[in-house]
């Protein structure tokens, strides 16, 4: 039998932090991302019996992973212990202990047995402990920052939530944040899954109108995939219908309600800005050239209009978001860990990028600050040129970077998009949130690659 154990001091009291952990989507923001783990089904609470399961990415494949809940104790922790899984057995205690009613220790001790005994813990005994620590550092940090989160944002309360594109990259990460942080969140999506989805259609003018009532605040992220397809004419159309043209529908649709949401913050992006080789644009800067600042405008445009039914419009202009569970850190990591990465063309544009978790935060900020009203540039200060980015990469994985994309190849595969999407340089800086106690977590390009990948 082997033991792992991990102290960290949490900024709220014991029972705070065992609510916490009760919520909907806790379990889903303490999964490392670099860890693939598919949540099958978990049961509500904390409570002796709840039951989870999931399928585990390990060395030798995918494995199920059941576990049930044998003791809970309300305000000091929990336990919970292997059916099925790659272990003989696991037992996990959850102990929060009482500081003060601002603070607390949260302990996780697991008791485990690998399989074939002796020889099992000889031959990965360290290698599961080294993967334990990873993964656990990662689940105290997010523990750490959500719970202090709440704490943090301006006129704090639980609201009801509607997200459109909640089951995309952005979409699903977002919703298990607010879940876990006491709303009440429904999505908005064509495909519905959960009994809770509200089913729309924009192309087809059809919605479900009146499960629209009742919302306080609408995440409107829903756009067809700028990078999964050439820009032919056929699939520019079909760009700008799946963010210009569904945004007017929603806002349409919002404007036959009893009472619509009082904050709608829409997707949008830095290519609003177009590209510049030295240029700083800031949320005050003109709009750029080309197809894709001028999507964002109309997209942008199309938003705007939900403030004639007194909504407060916020406009969230991303830059590259870094997570290894989607986006475009997701598709550099395969050729990156092979040692084949490496720069796109010369790599002197700007890369403007933003690491997942502040992506969230500062999404969540724009959604209580009533100060923040228009567009905000969600990217991190520090901000790199793109062969500096694939170097800080390569380091961070300890894979050589030197190898260049060629410019004239990709532009050939990839047509307009390349120029617009791979070697545009946009230094875009947050001046939105300077006036605000809004913070990066992880504003400098290391650390957050470190902290996403578990380096």
């Amino acid at each position: 039998m082997m033991r792992f154990e991990k102290a960290s001091p949490i900024p709220c009291s014991a029972r705070e932090l065992f609510e916490w952990h009760a919520m909907p989507g806790a379990f889903q923001r303490l999964s490392p991302p670099w860890q693939p783990v598919e949540l099958i089904r978990e049961d509500p609470g904390l409570d002796v019996g709840k039951r989870i399961e999931l399928k585990l990415g390990t060395p030798i494949g995918t494995r199920t992973w059941l576990a049930e809940h044998v003791e809970c104790t309300y305000g000091e922790g929990f336990v919970d212990t292997q059916l099925k899984g790659p272990f003989v057995s696991w037992t996990h205690r959850h102990r929060f202990r009482h500081i003060d009613e601002q603070n607390c220790e949260l302990i996780d001790e697991i008791d485990f047995e690998l399989p074939a005994g002796r020889a099992g813990a000889a031959l990965a005994g360290d290698y599961t402990l080294e993967k334990l620590e990873r993964s656990f550092a990662y689940r105290h940090a997010i523990t750490r920052s959500d719970v202090g989160l709440g704490r943090q944002l301006p006129d704090f309360r639980s609201l009801r939530i509607l997200i459109s594109g909640g089951s995309g990259f952005l979409g699903t990460n977002l919703s298990a944040f607010l879940r876990a942080q006491g709303h009440e969140v429904k999505v908005l999506t064509r495909s519905p899954r959960l009994p809770g989805d509200v089913r729309w259609d924009p192309a087809n003018g059809e919605v479900e109108l009146p499960r629209l009532e009742g919302f306080d605040a609408v995440f409107h992220l829903a756009g067809a995939n700028l990078s999964s397809a050439r820009w032919t004419e056929a699939r520019k159309r079909e760009l700008w219908s799946s963010r210009v043209d569904a945004t007017r529908f929603l806002v349409d649709a919002l404007d036959r309600l009893e009472k619509p949401p009082s904050v709608f913050l829409g997707g949008s992006g830095i290519g609003y800005y177009g590209s510049a080789a030295e240029a700083v644009f800031d949320e005050s800067s003109r709009r750029g050239e080309g197809f894709l600042a001028e999507l964002c405008e109309a997209w942008e445009a199309a938003a705007w209009r939900a403030e004639s039914l007194g909504c407060r419009v916020v406009n969230l202009r991303t830059g590259v978001v870094l997570d290894p569970r989607g986006g475009a850190l997701a598709k550099m990591l395969p050729a990156f860990k092979l040692g084949g990465g490496g720069p796109l063309g010369s790599g002197a544009q700007w890369f403007p990028w933003i690491a997942l978790e502040d992506w969230i935060r500062i999404a969540t900020w724009c959604l209580f600050d009533r100060r923040i009203v228009g567009p905000v540039n969600l990217v991190a200060p520090g901000i790199v040129r793109q062969r500096d980015f694939a170097q800080i990469l390569g380091k961070v994985l300890r894979r050589p970077a030197f190898l260049p994309a060629p410019r004239f190849a990709l532009k050939m595969l990839l047509g307009e998009m390349a120029d617009e999407a791979l070697f545009a340089s946009t230094n875009a800086v947050p001046a939105a949130l300077g006036e605000t106690d809004c913070d990066f977590a992880l504003g400098e390009l290391e650390v957050a690659l470190r902290f996403c990948l578990g380096r």
